[in-house]
């Protein structure tokens, strides 16, 4: 299995900036912004200023390298690959940037609530999420999910049948608890578990850490991620989840009411073509990712 994640991704991620490019429409914190913590159809409107003055965004932010937090100058902030991205579509639309961290299970409904406009959480397309709001082109491909062990367990599982049994851990409403409690049965899948499904990934990899369940389930770079910093943690090299991953989006609320898509759209195409801010965003958060708190 390829160890390098992001560098991967980096070269999907171009490649559907090059394809966004020929297409009009999509199916942290900044320094200017601030953090508040709270515990489609793709829209044919054209334009690309919306007159907001404060954008406010809806992440989770335990998912390094996408969303985390950071100890800057004494002060907590939320950065990340997602967070770069919303910091640039807000400064497009001439807007100050606000974040606001939540669960990831609750941020569309909070979305389609007022609470916040738009939602950037590593979140794939589903068919039950689309008929919940609407989404940009993508901007982000990852590689298929990976399965994290203790690193004393790892000589034990060499198949997902090796699993049968054992208590795995996944972030709820996430295509990670799909794979646990194999929703598709035409996708790779566990069967036989216990599953332990928790809104916050720091949970779950504390759960792991002290033998609370036996693996957790999480995206490709987000496994590496929390790999490189644990030790005791290990990747399970022979177990493939399938191709690359669906690939990430930017959602807002159904019907696009407040015509933010076409906009997001834009920026999108602009970072994620050959030469585009992308590349820096990724370079930016790998950086911080050693000071995830």
């Amino acid at each position: 299995m390829k160890k390098n994640v992001l560098a991967l991704s980096l070269a999907l991620a171009l490649g559907l900036g090059l394809t966004a490019c020929s297409s009009s429409n999509g199916g942290s914190a900044s320094n200017s912004g601030s953090n508040t913590d709270t515990s489609g159809s793709q829209s044919s409107t054209s334009g690309s200023n919306t007159g907001a003055e404060k954008l406010v965004l809806g992440t989770s932010a335990d998912y390094p390298p996408f969303e985390f937090h950071v100890l800057q100058d004494g002060e907590d902030k939320i950065v990340g690959i997602d967070v770069f991205l919303a910091q640039q579509i807000a400064e497009d639309m001439g807007a100050e940037l606000e974040i606001s961290d939540m669960d990831f299970d609750m941020l569309l409904n909070l979305m389609n609530k007022g609470d916040v406009d738009m939602v950037i959480a590593a979140m794939e397309l589903k068919d039950d999420r689309a008929a919940a709001a609407d989404y940009s082109d993508p901007y982000y491909t990852d590689e298929a999910p990976l399965i994290v062990v203790r690193k004393a367990d790892l000589d034990q599982y060499k198949t997902l049948e090796d699993f049968s049994g054992k208590t795995v851990g996944a972030q709820t409403g996430t295509t990670k608890a799909d794979i646990v409690l194999g929703t598709d049965p035409e996708k790779p899948h566990m069967t036989d578990v216990q599953d332990l499904l928790l809104p916050k990934v720091t949970d779950l990899i504390a759960q792991l850490q002290f033998e609370k369940c036996d693996a957790v389930v999480l995206d490709a770079a987000v496994a590496q991620k929390y790999v490189a910093s644990n030790d005791e943690l290990a990747i399970v090299e022979s177990i493939d989840l399938g191709e690359a991953a669906e690939p990430y989006r930017v959602w807002v609320a159904k019907g696009d009411p407040k015509g933010l898509l076409p906009s997001i759209n834009e920026t999108i195409a602009k970072v994620t073509a050959e030469g585009g801010a992308m590349t820096d965003f990724i370079e930016q958060a790998n950086d911080l990712v050693s000071q995830a708190q």
